[in-house]
């Protein structure tokens, strides 16, 4: 593999270096603003460049999804989101009979397995099932389901090594030993689709949960129950500094001020930017399918979001993260150290993975993302190979 040196403005651990330069030998960062090297092919960037994006939810892009149950579905959406600038990923799933959601962790195990090219298949998270009915937002929950230990074990035994988180709403019973289960097997657990109260959530968050899935979205607030007013899930996750939380970088799914105070409160090094893109991203079409291509939910693309057909809810994004970036630093107003903070260092960080991927620096995978004056996507580097164009 012929070294590469990339120069152009770069977006570094502790700053921005207007002019600077990235050598990448073997895969890896081998030097930061230097001149290039005789055997080294140069690019000149004319634009910015930025640690590779991780996004560690999404349901699908390029016609697509996780719960297609095939391998190759699952490296479709690795390829699509990678033209957008994403180096790394984590599918995600949705609630679905225990049978089929073993099936597709098989599929994922495959997929990782045989893949070439694309975003980096970092593990899966499982969206579901046990979530509330109430919160339950455009994930297909018809009974409710209380976690059993056996149960559990079984689905985190199928898919050992390729799990990294597992949702739940912690106002059901069971969270407890769902927490504990999760502890045992070195997967995250994380609070979902969710109108649980404070005191719940506080619970959930002693007995273990250390993240909240699209925060402000299917997640509870400031409430009345039998004339009972609650505080709920986002002002009891504002309360706890050893909680993480994700913003959906669609600018639809939460709002500029609503972005803006998450990161003033939570900071950069608690919060994940992320797609929560299903099928449609990167896909011009005006109609798709939430889930699987046989059995999920019809939904429509209007104002630049997946929509159930009644308009009755939101259903998944068609963000890709690029947009998540364009989102928070132009338009929102953030940031850029802060908004790559976000999408590459704090997500590798919750991943495992703050040794060797999310940040430019000496030593770390050369996951890298090269941008535009306007930050539109004109190479994607995945461990030193050119991915897009």
């Amino acid at each position: 593999m012929k070294d590469i040196w990339l120069a152009g403005r770069v977006v570094l651990p502790d700053g921005i270096q207007e002019q600077g330069s990235v050598l990448v030998s073997n895969g890896r960062i081998a030097a930061l603003n230097g001149s290039c090297p005789e055997n080294a092919e140069p690019v000149w960037t004319q634009g910015t460049i930025l640690p590779g994006f991780i996004d560690i939810h999404v349901h699908g892009g390029g016609d697509a999804d996780c719960m297609d149950n095939t391998p190759e579905a699952i490296l479709q959406m690795a390829k699509t989101h990678c033209t957008h600038g994403t180096t790394a990923m984590v599918p995600t799933t949705m609630t679905c009979e225990d049978k089929l959601l073993c099936q597709v962790i098989d599929c994922f195990g495959q997929a990782r397995k045989f893949q070439t090219e694309g975003a980096t298949l970092l593990g899966l998270h499982l969206e579901g099932p046990y979530f509330s009915a109430a919160g339950k937002g455009a994930q297909p929950v018809v009974a409710q389901r209380v976690p059993v230990r056996e149960t559990l074990e079984a689905v985190l035994e199928r898919g050992k090594g390729n799990i990294l988180r597992w949702d739940m709403s912690p106002e059901l019973a069971g969270f407890d030993v769902f927490a504990r289960v999760c502890e045992e097997w070195g997967v995250m657990p994380a609070v979902a689709h969710t109108q649980a109260t404070a005191d719940e959530a506080l619970a959930a968050f002693d007995s273990g949960f250390c993240h909240v899935t699209h925060f402000y979205n299917a997640t509870s607030t400031f409430h009345k129950k039998n004339g009972i007013v609650y505080s709920g899930v986002v002002e009891a996750t504002y309360l706890r500094d050893d909680v993480t939380i994700e913003l959906i970088g669609d600018g639809r799914h939460i709002p500029k001020q609503s972005m803006q105070l998450a990161l003033r409160i939570k900071g950069p090094d608690k919060i994940c930017l992320i797609t929560d893109s299903m099928r449609a991203a990167g896909v011009n079409t005006t109609h798709s399918i939430l889930g699987a291509r046989d059995s999920g939910v019809p939904v429509i693309i209007k104002d630049d979001v997946a929509q159930l057909t009644d308009l009755s809810a939101y259903a998944g994004s068609i963000c890709t993260m690029d947009r998540a970036l364009r989102v928070a630093h132009l338009e929102y107003g953030l940031p850029l150290e802060d908004v790559s903070r976000m999408l590459s260092a704090t997500p590798a960080r919750l991943c495992g993975l703050e040794k060797t991927k999310g940040k430019i620096a000496k030593g770390y995978d050369a996951d890298l993302v090269v941008m535009d004056e306007n930050f539109r996507v004109k190479s994607t580097y995945v461990k030193g190979v050119c991915q897009h164009p």
